[in-house]
């Protein structure tokens, strides 16, 4: 029984054992003779195999793997491969390559589920094996996994333990196309289309119609591919290829034509979404005293105030008064003259002038702003004071209401104005580190997927379906094993 070729003598004796034994006995019989077949029949291969395959997955995902939402997805994929296709080709020919054999000492008393169950615990060692190895080669190639996890203190165990699931489902899937088919030939002409079938229908590179959603929740690689991505944490990760798009046109041109309105229009529009979030954000408004000057002097407005007229008549009452009250003059009403003081000396000024009947009397005359700004020497105050600060911090959207506001902005409503400029230089604008941000979250906050959150119930859920597959898909190899001597019925 040992051998896959017996000679009667011994063929009879291992039969006679074989109906002494019970099925517990017969289990560690054959896991020892599976054992043995994986040194001295180069079963081992497998894991080399498994090494490079990894390292060659590797290459791809290694730069944004764990980094981004691309990355995530495209790493949960490539991983997902990996294991159906390790757990495949580990037992794809291990059933129909002994039929003739199993169908002898079966006759002799061997037990399906004692056969099946020694197969089980060998594949669970090889996919074991196998993962570990997966997990050392994708370490060694740099990909940086997370330290912590969130089913056991350390994330490598974390995966490890998915992808040995997922390998160890995908192997029990093999085991039964291997219990069904009859030669080596078929289960290998079998075998491309499950692994097609399964890596088509995974659901998360192909966008698949709505009447393959069911046949998807049936295949490994669909929950695979979920527990993957919801352990690299894909709803928290920045999705970048709308960047990155952006990125490539950004020597590109860009233009058009547009009214002063429509701009002021879509900044006092409240429900303006992009505006809002930045109203509340204060802005350093400081400006020089050249800075001011320049731009009141280029306003097309600034020409009609200064032909406006300003009544500058005053009372001899008033202009005395003022020299009383004024704070700007009671520095020097303090002063002292001649023994006495300057506000002593105002008093007394006004008091007389009050007997005298001449508080009534009119001064002044009707001046132009333009005339009083010559007369102040307006034009060599501001370059005399061109580099003193003035000013303070306001919010954007105080900024926004004082141009929406500006009379001279809404006079020009239908003056239209032609843009040509670079996406890039456009983006500048904005703010590079803005835009980028307000993409990245954007997009990623509609690419979100609930089946990917990174939680426990996510996980555990995703563990137990691998281990109803590998248990499900076992017991159907045993069935269709069971009629593997229908001369004996």
């Amino acid at each position: 029984m040992l051998n896959t070729v017996e000679t009667p003598a011994s063929s009879f004796r291992e039969h006679w054992r074989n109906r002494r034994r019970g099925r517990g006995a017969q289990v560690i019989i054959y896991t020892g003779k599976l054992l043995r077949m994986f040194v001295y029949q180069t079963d081992w291969k497998v894991l080399p195999m498994a090494a490079l395959i990894a390292a060659m997955v590797s290459m791809v995902i290694r730069k944004d793997f764990f980094l981004t939402m691309e990355g995530d997805l495209k790493g949960a994929f490539a991983l997902t491969c990996v294991c159906i296709w390790n757990g495949c080709f580990n037992s794809i020919q291990v059933i129909c390559r002994e039929r003739n054999v199993l169908k002898r000492e079966h006759r002799a008393g061997l037990h399906i589920t004692s056969y099946v169950m020694s197969h089980m615990l060998y594949q669970a060692l090889l996919c074991l094996a196998q993962t570990i190895l997966t997990l050392f080669v994708l370490e060694k190639m740099e990909v940086k996994f997370p330290s912590e996890g969130l089913i056991t203190r350390w994330f490598m165990v974390d995966i490890g333990i998915s992808m040995f699931l997922m390998s160890y489902a995908a192997d029990m899937l093999s085991l039964l196309v291997s219990a069904i088919a009859h030669t080596t030939t078929t289960a290998m002409t079998v075998m491309p289309f499950v692994l097609i079938f399964q890596l088509v229908f995974s659901g998360g590179i192909f966008n698949l119609p709505a009447w393959s959603q069911t046949v998807s929740r049936f295949t490994i690689s669909n929950y695979g591919l979920k527990c993957i991505a919801a352990q690299s944490d894909y709803n928290h990760t920045p999705m970048v290829t709308a960047w990155n798009t952006l990125v490539k046109l950004w020597d590109n041109e860009v233009g058009g034509t547009i009214s002063v309105g429509q701009v002021l229009d879509f900044l006092s529009d409240e429900q303006n979404a992009l505006l809002n979030q930045y109203r509340d954000t204060e802005i350093d408004a400081t400006a020089t005293v050249g800075q001011i000057w320049d731009a009141a002097k280029s306003s097309s407005g600034f020409q009609e105030l200064r032909e406006q007229k300003v009544d500058a008549t005053l009372t001899v009452g008033e202009i005395m008064d003022m020299l009383e009250s004024s704070s700007v003059l009671e520095k020097l009403r303090s002063q002292g003259i001649l023994g006495t003081s300057v506000g002593e000396i105002i008093h007394t000024l006004s008091e007389t002038i009050k007997d005298s009947g001449l508080r009534d009397y009119s001064v002044g005359r009707v001046f132009t702003v333009g005339e009083l700004l010559d007369t102040i020497h307006a034009e060599e105050l501001a370059e005399a004071f061109r580099d003193v600060q003035l000013g303070g911090k306001l919010t954007v959207g105080e900024l926004i209401r004082m141009i929406t506001e500006n009379k001279d902005l809404q006079a020009m409503r239908d003056r239209e104005i032609t843009l040509k400029t670079t996406v890039g230089k456009l983006v500048e604008t904005i703010g590079v580190d803005t835009v980028k941000d307000l993409v990245q979250n954007r997009t990623a906050a509609v690419s979100r997927v609930a089946a990917y959150d990174y939680t426990e119930d996510n996980i555990l859920y995703y563990w137990g379906v691998f281990g109803t597959f590998a248990v499900v898909f076992s017991l159907l190899a045993v069935l269709a094993l069971e009629f593997i001597d229908k001369d004996k019925r």
